[in-house]
């Protein structure tokens, strides 16, 4: 029985996969929610969710580009509060930056995007943004309050 996996399945296959397998088992997965029949009308509705799939891809791979070369090479000001050596009470994170790139440029970006260490103490750091291929350096100044 041809079936179209709905979900990822461990050892089994990944989502909108079009497996082959004996009744008993697939009527299981069916029924589980796991997957559902392949029928004609399955197999060209699967073909048109991968298609709205792929143009979601790439309308937000272009929505990437305008934010990194918008934040490419800008520098971010973050006041936080600081001990006399310059050793930061609390680190500085990915949330942070997605907060000071909201308040520069007026742009929400996904903290998963963004590569660093968390900052512990007071200078100017680098903070790489990265999706895929595509990837900009933004400077951040951590200053005392």
């Amino acid at each position: 029985m041809k079936i179209i996996l709905t979900t990822d399945v461990p050892k089994m296959g990944n989502k909108y996969d079009i497996k082959d397998f004996k009744n008993g088992y697939a009527n299981l997965l069916i029924s589980k929610g796991l997957a559902i029949l392949a029928t004609s009308a399955a197999l060209s509705n699967l073909e048109n969710t991968k298609k709205e799939g792929e143009k979601k891809k790439e309308e937000g791979m272009k929505a990437f580009d305008s934010l990194v070369s918008s934040i490419n090479n800008t520098k971010l000001n973050i006041k936080v509060k600081a001990n006399e050596k310059g050793h930061l009470f609390k680190a500085v994170g990915p949330r942070d930056i997605v907060q000071a790139v909201k308040k520069v440029t007026g742009v929400d970006i996904d903290e998963g995007s963004i590569v660093m260490e968390h900052i512990k103490e007071i200078g100017t750091h680098k903070i790489e943004i990265k999706k895929g291929s595509k990837k900009g350096i933004c400077e951040v100044i951590i200053e005392k309050e």
